[in-house]
């Protein structure tokens, strides 16, 4: 026997219970559901790239330190779902565009475990390459509000567009090799506080007078309409303000639930981000439930030509979370366990059990050396609702004695007639 001792449990991992994990899949189908009704259409990648892929010319930024290299080969694992895609589009170039896709798997990441942080996660993504600029970035919008607004989540939407940002910069006299640098900066303002960003843009070579002006900007107060004219003036264009609100325009036709608040501090942590930028935030979370932006250089680092592109990436654990997971008390699909009184009875219970999943009822069948009195426990133990008691007298009859084991009541029925009653039941 190991001892459990030598064999301790990884960190940044977890394992799910079977009511975590029903939990889990539902909430997906649900998910995958809504991704289709949208038009969006799914493809398959591998869990590992090459590493001259996912550090092609920084793409991912100053996380490339985060990747997991596959030890005496040429490869990681997959840090995200869009630098896969970025690749994929680039070996399909055979594709019509634009091209609707979602994504549903794990990534990983050699990063520092902390709550609702994980070395292995799983993402939701959806993606638009190609197609008009604002049309398809109201559709990704509109798709993860509508997402998350029918899994029962009101979320607030905060938008913001880097190219804004880099025009304040320039304005505030930063040269332009240096703007990435305080968008990182900019990026850390909720984690580490704004004394601390200023330290860092004074570290990059702002002047103080500038910083101020730009920490007034960011974090500006008022309407979203107040924002982008305060910011077409500091910038002295109307242009790309003007498209920023063209969006929120495009926004108000999908008659959404939630809200879209404006905000210039939002930077998105990838470096490939290169024009709109959006994050998922809910009431007195400090975690954001997901975003994205659109990132319309990246595909082109890989083929050599520039596609427009806009996604999102949700993280699946911190949805799960804040929907109350651990709460549910799914133990099994099983909605009916056939149990039988001898053993001389399972030959019969074979054939119930197959008439019931025949019939679309999800069963499950005694296989164990247990008395009736212990497989009705393990059936109230799983949460299974119905019971199926099969003894000689049930076989003798092609019958079925039902229990329904939260009421109680039971009843002497036929195969078919336990299926319809059954049915009634699950599906009301």
């Amino acid at each position: 026997m190991i001892d459990m001792a030598d064999l301790p449990f990884p960190r940044g991992v977890r394992d799910l219970m079977p009511n975590e994990a029903i939990f889990k899949n539902e909430m997906l189908k649900k998910a995958e559901y809504i991704l289709q009704r949208f038009g969006f259409t799914t493809i398959d990648t591998p869990s590992f790239e090459s590493l001259k892929l996912l550090y092609a010319k920084n793409a991912i930024g100053e996380d490339t330190k985060l990747i997991y290299e596959l030890k005496n080969e040429d490869l990681g694992l997959r840090y995200d779902n869009t630098v896969s895609l970025a690749r994929y589009l680039s070996m399909h170039k055979e594709l019509p565009l634009p091209f609707k896709r979602y994504y549903i798997g794990k990534v990983w990441r050699r990063d520092e475990p902390q709550h609702l942080r994980y070395r292995e996660f799983t993402q939701i993504d959806a993606d638009i390459l190609g197609g008009m600029e604002t049309q398809a970035d109201a559709e990704i919008i509109a798709l993860a509000m509508t997402l998350l607004g029918e899994l029962g989540i009101e979320c607030t939407i905060k938008v913001s567009d880097r190219r804004i940002i880099d025009m304040v910069l320039a304005k505030l006299g930063l040269g332009a090799d240096k703007h990435m640098e305080a968008m990182r900066a900019i990026d850390k303002l909720e984690k580490i506080g704004a004394e601390e960003v200023a330290k860092l843009l004074a570290g990059i070579g702002m002047e103080q007078d500038n910083i101020d002006a730009l920490s007034a900007f960011i974090g500006a107060k008022g309407s979203n309409s107040d924002k982008l004219e305060h910011a077409a003036g500091l910038i002295g264009d109307k242009v790309l303000p003007g498209k920023l609100q063209a969006l929120l325009d495009t926004l108000e036709s999908y008659d959404l639930k939630g809200s879209i608040e404006v905000d210039f501090s939002l930077m998105r942590g990838f470096d490939y981000y290169t024009g709109t930028v959006f994050e998922v935030k809910i009431e007195g979370e400090k975690n954001s439930l997901g975003g994205g932006g659109r990132y319309d250089k990246l595909i082109g680092l890989y083929s050599g030509k520039d596609v427009p592109a806009v996604g999102f990436a949700m993280g699946v654990d911190r949805i799960l979370e804040f929907m109350g997971m651990s709460a549910s008390n799914q133990m099994t699909y099983a909605k009916v366990f056939v149990a039988v009184v001898n053993e001389s009875n399972h030959a019969y219970a074979v054939k119930v059990a197959n008439a019931l999943r025949k019939a679309g009822i999800p069963t499950d069948l005694n296989t164990a050396e247990k008395n009736l009195s212990n497989q009705l426990k393990y059936a109230s133990a799983m949460k299974i609702p119905f019971v199926a008691i099969l003894g000689d007298s049930e076989e003798k009859q092609s019958k079925v004695k039902l229990r329904n084991l939260e009421s109680g009541e039971e009843q002497e029925l036929d195969i078919k007639d336990a299926a319809n009653s059954i049915k009634r039941s699950i599906h009301g």
